[in-house]
């Protein structure tokens, strides 16, 4: 009541060989075939469907990989400026509004060079009238 010939077993093609010397090689490489098959296929899967992709890129993306984005036909604001936040015509959505530049006080005495300090400079290194203190000599 065997389902699967033995590997002693004469084979069931007739040839008179045992199963082992004649049909069983052939089973074995077509299981194997099957499971190179079976993994090539789930790279493929991973590949088109989980991806990750650079942040500046998913944005422009739709979340779903194989239905495209709607374009957005949006190019005006939808009323005022949140605060803080402007209209991104490109992008169709309010981004954080970019940040002033802040100017720092000037303080008395850093727009003027500063003299070298009295006495023989440090080993290797050379004065920097602009910072005010050693630089290295290279």
């Amino acid at each position: 009541m065997k389902n699967k010939p033995g590997r002693n077993d004469t084979c069931h093609c007739g040839s008179g060989k045992k199963f082992k010397n004649c049909h069983e090689k052939t089973i074995e490489r077509s299981s194997q075939t099957w499971v190179i098959v079976a993994v090539i296929f789930l790279f493929l899967l991973w590949f088109l469907f989980f991806e990750t992709k650079p942040p500046a890129e998913a944005t422009s993306y739709s979340p779903a990989p194989l239905i495209p984005k709607k374009p957005n036909l949006t190019s005006t604001a939808p009323g005022p400026a949140p605060p803080g936040k402007v209209w991104s015509v490109e992008h169709g959505h309010w981004h954080d509004a970019p940040l002033a530049p802040t100017t720092l006080p000037a303080q008395p005495g850093t727009s003027e060079p500063k003299s070298q300090p009295p006495g023989d400079p440090p080993p290797g290194k050379v004065w920097s009238p602009e910072h005010g203190h050693w630089h290295d000599q290279n």
